[in-house]
């Protein structure tokens, strides 16, 4: 089996900020109610005061505000204007940090500034490079789908030239390309008006294969966002900030219900034959109730690895936070796949336990004893990827449960490890490790399993 980057796992971590919800919870939308805003704009001028001191006083002007994150959605676009997003972002961290129910909605909140950022096709990889790796990188792909969004705009066109050159400024800095790339995959969707199979055929034109795949895992990340929380689109936090014209939203997948969806049906043509200018053919129907695996088992093949890396965040979406059938709908996937999938419950179920490691393993432990050391994989890397912290995945291996599945915990963070820290540091960072897994730490050696 071929190994796929420990970073695939990074970009979709940010699926359980965006996607992943209990049964009750869904987020209100940004544009229910009113708020003060010229009371916010007073509160932004104050450009002097450091961030950690502006997040309070965010917290204390929207306190009494029935739409309350929409209130601080609209203070922090406020600050954005004042003072940058690199500020705007500070203030963002740090309302993260003091506000469990602000922690939930930072990455989406994360996606609107970076929206909102986004000025030019000139400034677009300097405003890119002035987010921080914050909030699960939610920041850098709200700066391409800005990008996107003022393209259907402009032109409506795009040529294999453009989409390698939006990216190529970044190619020195893994992370960077790597994040630009995803959110390419998120704008794309937006730009081909939530038609799935538009947007990964125009990812498929990215000549680079590493940004190509990472385009593929924005796109199936956006498909399902879109479905699952409408609030969090672009196409939403647009309308909150007042900036881009937003093209059409799409509705809940629900609403797509009696659509056939097979695979000769979904066949995606040349995007450049279709833009988001030319008129929409018949609406892609993003997930479906009744096919749990839908659309990874309907998309070609090439596309399967990123399409199961972020299903179960559709799935659980729709059966209510039923953990056990999600594994056993994993079950289903292609045979190569199906620890994929089990990596993508883990993750998930790190957003349904508030990021809490012994919490996470117990519900892990929920998806029966054929899932649970992926769903621990999966969960351990979710978990370090929210702060670039492996403590914070070492807190879930010192919580599993015997030592198989520590083994498979210890495994995925010492990767995490071995490709992400510099050798000086790595003591350090495997400080927390349990005494049996701490000399592997050190060494850097982890697991090789496909995840």
């Amino acid at each position: 089996m071929v190994l796929r980057p420990r970073f695939a796992l990074a970009l979709v971590a940010a699926a359980a900020a965006c996607t992943s919800t209990t049964a009750t919870h869904r987020a209100a939308s940004p544009t229910a109610a009113v708020v003060d805003t010229a009371a916010l704009r007073r509160l932004a001028a104050d450009t002097a005061a450091p961030a950690d001191s502006l997040a309070p006083r965010v917290i204390l002007a929207c306190r009494a505000q029935a739409a309350r994150t929409k209130c601080v959605e609209t203070s922090l676009y406020f600050v954005l204007e004042r003072s940058g997003i690199a500020r705007a972002m500070a203030v963002l961290d740090h309302l993260a940090e003091s506000d469990a129910e602000l922690r939930r909605e930072a990455h989406a909140l994360a996606h609107g500034l970076g929206i909102a950022a986004y000025q030019s096709p000139e400034t677009v990889a300097a405003t890119l490079a002035a987010c921080p790796n914050t909030q699960i990188s939610g920041c850098y792909h709200g700066v391409i789908q800005g990008y996107f969004l003022a393209q259907s705009q402009a032109t409506g066109e795009l040529s294999p030239a453009q989409l390698d050159a939006l990216c190529s400024p970044h190619r020195p800095n893994r992370l960077l390309y790597g994040q630009c790339a995803h959110g390419m995959g998120h704008g794309l969707i937006t730009f081909y008006r939530r038609d799935l199979p538009m947007a990964l055929a125009a990812c498929d034109r990215v000549s680079d294969s590493y940004a190509r795949e990472s385009c593929w895992g924005g796109a199936f990340m956006e498909n399902i966002i879109g479905a699952t929380h409408p609030s969090h689109t672009a196409e939403a936090h647009t309308n909150t900030a007042g900036g881009h014209t937003a093209a059409e939203a799409e509705p809940s997948g629900s609403g797509h219900a009696g659509m056939h969806h097979g695979a000769g049906e979904h066949a995606a043509a040349d995007p450049a034959s279709d833009s988001a200018a030319a008129p929409a053919r018949a609406r892609w129907k993003a997930i479906d109730p009744d096919d749990p695996l839908y659309p990874c088992n309907v998309v070609a093949d090439k596309y399967g690895y990123q399409c199961y890396l972020i299903q179960t965040a559709a799935i659980l979406a729709q059966n209510g936070g039923d953990i056990a059938k999600t594994a056993r709908d994993c079950a289903g996937a292609p045979a190569r796949l199906v620890p994929v999938c089990y990596a993508s419950l883990g993750r998930d179920l790190t957003s349904f336990a508030s990021r809490d490691a012994a919490q996470t393993a117990v519900l892990c432990a929920r998806a029966g004893a054929a899932a649970e050391a992926g769903c621990l994989r999966g969960a351990a890397i979710a978990l370090i990827d929210v702060a670039q912290d492996p403590g914070d995945g070492l807190a879930l291996c010192r919580a599993a449960a015997g030592a198989p599945l520590k083994e498979a915990c210890y495994g995925a963070v010492i990767r995490w490890i071995a490709g992400s820290v510099p050798l000086a540091r790595r003591e350090a960072a495997c400080a927390a490790a349990e005494p049996a897994f701490a000399d592997r730490c050190k060494a850097g050696q982890g697991d090789t399993v496909v995840r």
